[in-house]
């Protein structure tokens, strides 16, 4: 999703007011598409009066948002028409293949939001978010996965050639996917390395179910097998794999957490076997990228010990289960890829 400029370099707002803008911002895209301004406009609903009509909205009310939604970028104007940008097109039209709106017709992150102040207070979370068989839950993965695999496909790639280059991949490759999301991580090593390749995705069966989906979409399918259950609940065999990945979800974890899987994942590795771990990192002080700092402070919001851990850390944690030549890559969009070697 595209993050537009708010405050133009004519016109500079101070921190607190700009934050302001920030969350209006927000806002405005999230009732766009509740209203589904975009899909409208896509079926050739142009003039305010002919989209408000479809978004049962009042003409005052949809001007306003339309408008908003112009400076925010997210739409064109000419003369009394509304059109579509680029992205809106792509990403915020309905029964697209890549629309990535479901999270956001919902109010689970809103929600979640207001209730920071509390969250902060207690250092408790809102509520844990692992109760996997509720029908809320279920929603919230057929919302939430699909936003991560179109934002995650480029960084994947990057991955991939990371590895490439330092020789970890190769045809022929054992892969295991520990709660592997929709999958789009070990995609990239399998088109990177070709169908001899063959990859087990571990994650919840809601999660698995739409997993397949992306597989079929990307031809890799056959390559796949599947283990469903809880990670912290299963090991993984022995001296099975020539990789293991696990990308962007450490942060649901601690220390021990994480330690623990480590180790699992070493003894589910052959030897001269890799780990590859990326998340959303901080630097060493904790004084930036923003993007791993606010993510942190989410995960506040829904588990006990979750955290946007620094890539020190991961080496810690890693080099204390018994992993060596720990190699810690930038892939760019503030994601960091720590890969080490069990030997």
């Amino acid at each position: 999703m595209i993050e537009p400029d708010l405050v133009s370099n004519e016109n500079k707002f101070p921190p607190i007011e700009k934050m302001g803008l920030f969350i209006a911002a927000s806002r405005a895209l999230c009732v766009g598409v509740q209203l589904a301004i975009f899909t409208h406009i896509a079926d050739g609903k142009r003039t305010v009066t002919e989209i408000a009509r479809a978004a049962e909205a009042s003409d005052r009310g949809v001007r306003m948002l339309l408008d908003a939604l112009v400076g925010l970028q997210y739409l064109t104007k000419s003369g009394e028409e509304y059109g579509l940008t680029p992205i809106s097109s792509e990403f915020l039209v309905r029964d697209k293949a890549n629309y990535m709106g479901l999270l956001l017709e919902e109010e689970w992150m809103w929600e979640s939001w207001s209730h920071l102040r509390e969250v902060v207070r207690t250092g408790k979370p809102l509520r844990q978010a692992d109760g996997v068989h509720t029908g809320i839950a279920q929603k919230f993965f057929r919302a939430y996965i699909p936003l991560l695999h179109f934002v995650n496909r480029e960084p994947a790639r990057r991955a991939a050639q990371v590895l490439l280059n330092q020789g970890v991949l190769q045809p022929g490759l054992r892969v295991i996917d520990v709660a592997c999301g929709s999958a789009v991580w070990s995609i990239a090593v399998a088109q990177a390395t070709g169908r001899d390749t063959s990859v087990t995705a571990m994650d919840l069966p809601p999660v698995l179910e739409i997993a397949r989906e992306f597989l079929k979409q990307d031809g890799v399918e056959n390559q796949y097998d599947f283990l469903p259950g809880d990670q912290r609940e299963m090991e993984f065999g022995q001296n099975l794999y020539d990789l293991a990945i696990i990308a962007r979800y450490i942060h649901d974890l601690g220390e021990q957490e994480a330690q623990n899987l480590f180790r699992r994942i070493w003894v589910a590795l052959k030897f001269g076997g890799r780990i590859a771990v990326t998340d959303w990192m901080p630097n060493h002080d904790r004084t930036g990228p923003m993007t791993p700092l606010i993510f942190a402070l989410g995960t506040l919001l829904h588990k006990e010990e979750g955290n946007a851990h620094t890539a020190a850390d991961y080496s810690r944690w890693l080099h204390s289960v018994g992993f060596t030549g720990i190699e810690v890559s930038d892939l760019g969009s503030d994601l960091t890829l720590v890969v080490a070697v069990k030997q």
